[in-house]
C-alpha cells in the first residue's frame, strides 16, 4: 500500500497571521456539529493563557526561564555535533509554536498540584519528526528545576520524571535527547550550587539486564552478566561486552570505546576499585566529562536505586520488579537515610543518616508511543499501572496529589478509552484539539504533494516469512 502525505509545521512568523475563533461567533454559521470542537479549542486557549500568566510566581518564572535556558544549550550542542561546528557558532534555536504552547498549557499542573489541571492526561497527537521530544523534554526541564526550588537541599532529590517506553530500541535511541538535556542541567547546577542544590542532575536507564546490568557484583561473585563482569571483559579487548548500550557521550558526540578505539576503553570505569565497585562510571576523554566531573548516567540497576535520578528512562516491563525488588521503592521516596553515595530505605539497615522526611514522589510521567500499548501488553501495563499510581500519590493537607501524567504518538485510535482503561484518569485533552478543517489543526497543515515535498510510505506483507528473510529480500 502506498500513501502520500506532506506535513508542514508553523513557524513562529505565521501565528500573528491568524486569529483566534470565537464559537459565540461563528456556531450559527459553521453549525452545531463543530461546536464541541471549538469548546476543546477554547479549552486549550484557556490553559495556554493560564500558562502564560503562571510565570508571575517568582519560582515559575526562574524555573520557565532556566528551563529554557538549558534546552537552548542542549539544543545548540548536539546541533553543533551534527554539522561539526563549535556549539557558540550555531544560531539560537526557536522554539515550534505547538511545542511552546504545549509547554505553557502544562505549566499549571506542575507547579500547582492541587489543581485540576494535574488530573487531566495530556496527549501531544503530532507527525513524527514533529518535535514532540522536544515538547515533553522541555516539560521535564520545567519540572526538575522547580522542584530544587520547592525542596531545598536533599528533600529535593530522587525521581521527579519518568518516562517509559514500550520498546528497548526506542528507549535506547531517546536516551541520548534526554541525556543531553541532564548534561546542560547539571553542567548549569555545578555553575548555581547555592540555588540548584549539591546533589547531582542524572539520568538512569532502566531496561532488561540484556541492555543494562541489574548489579554491580564484587570479586568473589560469580555472575557473569554483572557491570564487574562486563566492563572487564570489555576491557580485555571484547567490545560485544560493553557494559552499556552507549556508544557516543551524549555531550560532544565522542565515541566511548570500539573496537578501533583501544585508548578509549577505559570510558566505562568501575569505581572506587574494580574489586568491590560502589558505581559504574561513564567518561568522556574531549569533553566537560572527565574522570573528575563524569557523565551524569546512571545504567546498573543497583545504582539506580541507591541514587535515584532525578530523570528516569524505563522500558514498560521493568515494572513487574516492583513486588519482587524492594529497593525499587526509593524509586517513589520510600528512603529514610542517605549518605555521599546515595538513599537507602528498610532494605538498607543501618546504613547512613536519617532524612527529614521522605523524598517526594515522581512529579511527572511521559508515556511515550502510547499507541504500541494495546493487546496483552495493555493489559499488563493496566495491572501495574494501578500500583504505580498509588506509589506516586501523596496526601497534602487533605488533598491527593497524583503525578501528571503525559503521552504521545503520531498515530492514535480511540486515544480517550485506551488512556481511561490504562490510567483510570477520566479527562483527557488531546493537543493540538481537532479544529473543524482536519488538515489544519492551526500548528500544522496537510499540503499537497505539488505544494511540498510528500513521503512515499510502502508497506511490505509476506505473510508466513520470518523478519530476517523479509529485510534480506526487501535490502
Amino acid at each position: 500500500m502506498v500513501t502520500w502525505d506532506s506535513r508542514a509545521f508553523r513557524d513562529a512568523s505565521a501565528i500573528p497571521n491568524r486569529c483566534c475563533i470565537d464559537p459565540a461567533s461563528s456556531e450559527e454559521s459553521a453549525g452545531n456539529a463543530v461546536t464541541p470542537l471549538f469548546s476543546r479549542a477554547n479549552i486549550a486557549k484557556r490553559r495556554i493563557q493560564e500558562g502564560i500568566e503562571l510565570p508571575a510566581d517568582e519560582k515559575a518564572l526562574f524555573s520557565f526561564k532556566l528551563a529554557n535556558k538549558v534546552m537552548a544549550r542542549a539544543a545548540r550542542q548536539r546541533n553543533g555535533v551534527f554539522h561539526g561546528k563549535d556549539a557558540g557558532s550555531v544560531p539560537p534555536p526557536n522554539w515550534r509554536p505547538f511545542q511552546l504552547a504545549f509547554i505553557l498549557m502544562n505549566l499549571k499542573g506542575i507547579s500547582a498540584p492541587t489543581d485540576h489541571d494535574r488530573e487531566v492526561v495530556d496527549l501531544i497527537f503530532f507527525p513524527t519528526g514533529g518535535g514532540k521530544t522536544e515538547a515533553y523534554l522541555g516539560l521535564a526541564a520545567f519540572t526538575l528545576v522547580l522542584r530544587r526550588l520547592k525542596h531545598p537541599g536533599l528533600q529535593s532529590a530522587g525521581l521527579s520524571v519518568l518516562m517509559r517506553y514500550t520498546l528497548r530500541l526506542l528507549t535506547i535511541d531517546q536516551l541520548g535527547r534526554a541525556a543531553t538535556l541532564i548534561c546542560a542541567l547539571e553542567l548549569e547546577r555545578q555553575q548555581n550550587v547555592n540555588v540548584l542544590g549539591d546533589w547531582r542532575f542524572e539520568i538512569g536507564l532502566w531496561v532488561g539486564k540484556g541492555m543494562t546490568p541489574n548489579a554491580l557484583s564484587v570479586l568473589k561473585d560469580n555472575n557473569d552478566d554483572s557491570a564487574r563482569a562486563r566492563t572487564i571483559r570489555y576491557q580485555n579487548g571484547t567490545p560485544k561486552a560493553r557494559p552499556v548500550p552507549l556508544e557516543n557521550c551524549p555531550w560532544c558526540n565522542n565515541s566511548l570505546g570500539g573496537e578501533n578505539e583501544k585508548k578509549n576503553k577505559d570510558s566505562f570505569h568501575l569505581f572506587p576499585n574494580q574489586n568491590e565497585p560502589s558505581e559504574l562510571r561513564i567518561t568522556c576523554g574531549k569533553c566537560e566529562f572527565s574522570r573528575k566531573n563524569n557523565l551524569p548516567i546512571v545504567a546498573v540497576d543497583e545504582s539506580i536505586y541507591r541514587r535515584l535520578p532525578c530523570f528516569l528512562i524505563a522500558t514498560v516491563d521493568k515494572f513487574a520488579a516492583m513486588p519482587w525488588v524492594g529497593r525499587v521503592g526509593g524509586l517513589f521516596g520510600r528512603v529514610d537515610r542517605s549518605d555521599r553515595d546515595g538513599f537507602y530505605g528498610p532494605c538498607d539497615p543501618g546504613i547512613g543518616v536519617p532524612l527529614a522526611g521522605q523524598l517526594p514522589p515522581p512529579d511527572l510521567i511521559v508515556q511515550d508511543e502510547l499507541h504500541l500499548i494495546s493487546g496483552p501488553m495493555g493489559t499488563m501495563v493496566g495491572l501495574y499501572e494501578s500500583a504505580l499510581d498509588g506509589l506516586c500519590s501523596r496526601d497534602v493537607n487533605g488533598n491527593r496529589i497524583r503525578p501528571k501524567i503525559i503521552a504521545s504518538t503520531a498515530t492514535v485510535r480511540r486515544a480517550e478509552n485506551q488512556i481511561r482503561a490504562i490510567f483510570d484518569r477520566r479527562e483527557i485533552d488531546i493537543f493540538p484539539p481537532p479544529g473543524p478543517d482536519r488538515r489544519d489543526s492551526f500548528f500544522a497543515e496537510v499540503h499537497t504533494p505539488d505544494r511540498s515535498a510528500p513521503r512515499l510510505y510502502l508497506g511490505v506483507a509476506a505473510q508466513g516469512r520470518s523478519l530476517k528473510v523479509i529485510l534480506l529480500r526487501t535490502n
